[in-house]
């Protein structure tokens, strides 16, 4: 596998939802959420409306920054997307980086 390749996604939505703070094995405090997206994008000439939820999560800092933030904030993620446990063909958005975007506040690690 070429790990040069790109994975990058960034996505404004509004939290859907967000799970309680937990914490990994090694005890690294994470955070489970979902970000709910709505848009019109052009795809060959035509609009295109996309309306689509995705599973998140976030590690460290932002897990506790995102605890912090109420459902119906409208966030700007940046991350990756990774299966969500081994052996799965469905995929999670590992957040890196947030805006709140009525806010302005930024996370990143």
């Amino acid at each position: 596998m070429n790990t040069g390749q790109s994975n990058r996604l960034d996505l404004q939505g509004v939290l859907a939802e967000r799970g309680e703070l937990r914490y990994t094995p090694a005890g690294i405090e994470a955070l489970d959420f979902v970000l709910q997206h709505q848009s019109t994008q052009s795809e060959a000439g035509m609009p295109c409306e996309v309306q689509l939820q995705i599973s998140c999560v976030g590690f460290g800092t932002i897990a506790r920054d995102m605890h912090r933030v109420k459902p119906g904030a409208v966030l700007h993620v940046s991350g990756f997307l990774r299966a969500s446990r081994r052996g799965s063909r469905q995929m999670k958005l590992h957040v890196t980086q947030f805006i709140e975007v009525n806010h302005g506040t930024t996370t990143q690690v």
